[in-house]
C-alpha cells in the first residue's frame, strides 16, 4: 500500500500535466489570463492616446533608413542652382534673375522632359514677363497658414496668369513633434475655398494624365522613405550642355520631371530629414519620385492601428493557450517580430516601420508569464499546506478526476 505522500506525489505531477496540457475550459482558461487581457486594453488605450504606434513606426523607419541603400529615381531629375551658380550666374541677386532662369527651363524642355517644377519664388513683379516654354511646368508658391488652418497663397510668376498646362503648388515642408520632415500632405485647403496640391502630388498628376485614383483627404499625412538617390545636375552644367547643337537630340531628361531649385545658402531652404539636413529640392523631388513610382507610406486609420494591436495580442495570448508552456514562450518569442512585421506591412506597407508592435507583444508576454507564475505558485502552496497537514491515505486516493 503506497503512503499518503506517494499519493500526494502522484496526484500532482498528474495536475502539473493537467495544467501544463492547458485541458481547462475556455472560459476558465480565459479567466487565467485576466492580466493579460487588462494590459492589451490599457496599452492599446494608451497608445492612441498618444499617437505612439505612429511614434515607434517612425523610429524604427528612421533605423531603417540609415542603413538602407539609396537607389536611383527613374522618373525624376534634379537641377540644382548651388553658390557657385548664385554668385556667377545669378550675380548673387535675390529675387534671382528672370532671363537666367528662364534659359534654364528652356534647357530642360529641350532635353525632352515630361514636366518641370520649379521650387524657386517667382513671386517678385519681376517675372511678370519671364518667358516660359511650352511644357507643363508646376510653380512652387509659398503660403501663409491661417487660424483654421487653411493657406493663403502668394502668386508665382508675379501673379499673372499661368501658361495652359501650368498649375500653382504650395510647397511646404511639415515637421513632426521634433522638428523633422517625414513627409507631405496630398492637397492643401485654400483661404477662398478649394485647394492646391503639394509639388509631388502636383507632379503626379501631369504625368498620368489625370488625378491619381489614390488621392487622399486633406489634412493626410504621406511618409518619405529617402530611398532616392539624386546626381545634381548644376545650372551651370545645364546651360553650358545646352549650347551645344546636339543638345536636343541627347534627350537627357527623355520623358522625366525636372525638379529646379536652389541649393545655395543665401536662399535657407534647408531642413532636417531622416537622411540628415537636405534642400527643399531635394525633399519636393524624393516626393515626387515616390508618388509616381508609388513608394511612399500612405497614413493609417487609428481604428485600424488600435484592430491590429488587440488581434497581436490575442494571438499571444491564444498561443499560450494552445501549446505547452515551454513552447508557448519559444513561439511567443518568435511572434515579436512576427506580428510586428505583419502588422506594420498591412499598416505602412512597408516591412521597415516594425517598431510599432514590439511593445504590446512583448507586455502581453509579460503579463502572461506572470500569470502562469501565479497560477503555479498557489498551486504549490497548497500542495505544501496538504503535505505539511498529512493527509490520510483514504483522503488522498479519493481525489477526483478533473472535468
Amino acid at each position: 500500500m503506497m503512503d499518503a505522500n506517494a499519493v500526494l506525489d502522484q496526484e500532482v505531477s498528474r495536475l502539473q500535466g493537467f495544467i501544463e496540457n492547458q485541458k481547462f475550459p475556455f472560459l476558465r482558461r480565459l479567466s487565467h489570463s485576466r492580466p493579460a487581457l487588462i494590459t492589451i486594453a490599457i496599452l492599446v488605450v494608451l497608445f492612441q492616446m498618444r499617437t505612439m504606434p505612429e511614434t515607434l513606426a517612425n523610429d524604427s523607419l528612421d533605423a531603417a533608413i540609415a542603413v538602407e541603400r539609396p537607389v536611383q529615381a527613374k522618373s525624376v531629375r534634379l537641377v540644382t542652382i548651388d553658390d557657385d551658380d548664385y554668385k556667377v550666374k545669378f550675380q548673387s541677386r535675390s529675387p534671382l534673375d528672370p532671363d537666367v532662369l528662364s534659359k534654364m527651363l528652356a534647357a530642360v524642355a529641350r532635353g525632352h522632359a515630361r514636366a518641370i517644377v520649379v521650387d524657386i519664388d517667382t513671386s517678385d513683379p519681376s517675372f511678370l514677363s519671364m518667358a516660359t516654354p511650352q511644357i507643363p511646368i508646376v510653380w512652387n508658391v509659398s503660403g501663409e497658414q491661417l487660424e483654421d488652418g487653411k493657406f493663403k497663397l502668394d502668386a508665382p510668376l508675379g501673379g499673372r496668369e499661368l501658361p495652359p498646362g501650368s498649375v500653382a503648388a504650395l510647397a511646404v515642408a511639415p515637421r513632426d513633434d521634433r522638428g523633422i520632415v517625414r513627409g507631405y500632405q496630398h492637397i492643401y485647403p485654400l483661404e477662398k475655398g478649394g485647394s492646391v496640391d503639394s509639388p509631388g502630388y502636383a507632379a503626379a498628376r501631369i504625368v498620368a494624365g489625370h488625378a491619381p485614383e489614390a488621392a487622399s483627404s486633406e489634412g493626410a499625412t504621406h511618409y518619405l522613405d529617402y530611398r532616392y538617390r539624386f546626381v545634381p545636375i548644376k545650372a551651370r552644367d545645364l546651360l553650358s550642355d545646352a549650347d551645344s547643337p546636339t543638345w536636343e537630340n541627347m534627350a537627357l531628361f527623355n520623358g522625366q520631371v525636372v525638379v529646379v531649385g536652389g541649393a545655395y545658402r543665401v536662399a535657407r531652404d534647408e531642413y532636417a530629414t531622416p537622411r540628415g539636413l537636405l534642400n527643399g529640392c531635394e525633399i519636393v523631388a524624393q516626393a515626387a519620385a515616390a508618388e509616381i513610382e508609388g513608394t511612399f507610406i500612405g497614413s493609417v486609420s487609428r481604428w485600424m492601428t488600435g484592430l491590429l494591436m488587440i488581434l497581436g495580442g490575442l494571438a499571444t495570448l491564444a498561443v499560450y493557450h494552445w501549446l505547452k508552456f515551454k513552447q508557448a514562450f519559444l513561439v511567443s518569442l518568435g511572434l515579436i517580430p512576427a506580428l510586428s512585421i505583419a502588422s506594420n506591412w498591412i499598416l505602412f506597407h512597408r516591412f521597415a516601420a516594425w517598431g510599432a508592435m514590439v511593445p504590446l507583444v512583448v507586455a502581453v508576454i509579460v503579463a502572461e508569464l506572470y500569470s502562469k507564475a501565479t497560477l503555479y505558485l498557489t498551486f504549490y502552496q497548497k500542495v505544501a499546506t496538504i503535505k505539511a497537514k498529512g493527509p490520510p491515505v483514504e483522503a488522498a486516493a479519493a481525489v477526483p478526476e478533473p472535468k
